[in-house]
């Protein structure tokens, strides 16, 4: 099974260390895996054109290198990339394709044992797990994933441990660049991408345990993507996150009487929160025609 990582980095933001760590745990996932064949797609963001070639010189061989002079937001970063991807036919219907962030990393046999899971399930389209700072580093490709209820899809669902198979990134088409970091919204783009890869899959799949490495979530960041996680679980309140919903709303009540969380900003939030109710989760991105 080929295995296909999408990700991006700014080249200026002083994240050098944790790219590197991601690098690096890439290198050793892909001298475990033995039929399978690793891409990392890199989106190298702020890179000037006099910058490209040292930079991709330093590069492991897998991975396959974008620049562009500025910046944009993550979720139009990982757009071109699909785009360039799928066009090419590196993505097909059986590739395992991840979106990991610059600063994860996956523990030393994490990649092959995922691949394995997908071989053995030809069913199963859509699997995950959660994070830590600390993940767990055992086997677990013979535990049986549970099937995934919504609620472990929103808590649990984030770019670094999803994995999807072709087929199924190639229906549901691209991220919605209105949501995520470098955006007013601030966030939740993986959580939308997650709601509408279960509403679709033919089976959903989820272990809970904390396999990939990312910093631990942190409770000062609540605020900031308040706004993003509202929307999202408005807008596929049809789907079954209506309970979800109403619980952001008291969580965003808490926050404000923690003062955590601004009068103004809970309005606006409920304000765009009640559009995206009405719009519901049926507005349509685009799909990726040529890999279906």
């Amino acid at each position: 099974m080929n295995i296909v990582l999408i990700s991006t980095t700014d080249m200026k933001g002083g994240r050098a260390d944790v790219r590197d760590r991601m690098l690096e745990s890439m290198a050793e996932s892909e001298r475990t895996l033995r039929d399978d064949r690793l891409v990392l797609a890199l989106l190298l963001q702020n890179c000037e054109p006099e910058d490209l070639h040292p930079v991709t010189a330093a590069l492991p061989p897998f991975v396959r290198p974008v620049a562009i002079a500025g910046r944009v937001p993550l979720s139009t970063a990982r757009n071109i990339l699909l785009r360039q991807l799928v066009t090419e036919g590196v993505i097909t219907p059986n590739t395992l394709v991840a979106f990991p962030d610059d600063d994860c990393w996956y523990p030393l046999g994490f990649l092959c044992q995922v691949a394995e899971i997908f071989v053995r399930d030809a069913m199963l389209d859509f699997w995950f797990c959660r994070y830590a700072s600390r993940p767990i580093c055992e086997s677990f490709s013979a535990e049986v994933p549970m099937i995934a209820r919504i609620g472990e899809v929103v808590r649990n669902a984030s770019s670094n441990t999803i994995f999807l198979r072709g087929r199924l990134v190639a229906g549901i088409g691209e991220f919605d660049e209105a949501l995520g970091v470098g955006t007013p919204m601030g966030g939740a783009e993986d959580i939308d991408y997650a709601l509408r890869a279960r509403r679709v899959a033919r089976k959903v799949a989820y272990l809970d345990a904390a396999l990939v490495g990312h910093r631990d979530k942190a409770p000062e960041f609540r605020a900031r993507y308040y706004m993003g996680g509202l929307v999202v679980l408005a807008r596929h309140a049809r789907d079954g996150t209506v309970g979800l919903f109403l619980r952001a709303i008291a969580v965003g009540c808490y926050l404000m009487l923690r003062r955590e969380l601004a009068l103004r900003d809970f309005a606006v939030a409920l304000f765009r929160a009640v559009d995206a109710w009405r719009v519901g989760s049926s507005r349509a991105l685009r799909p990726f025609d040529s890999a279906s």
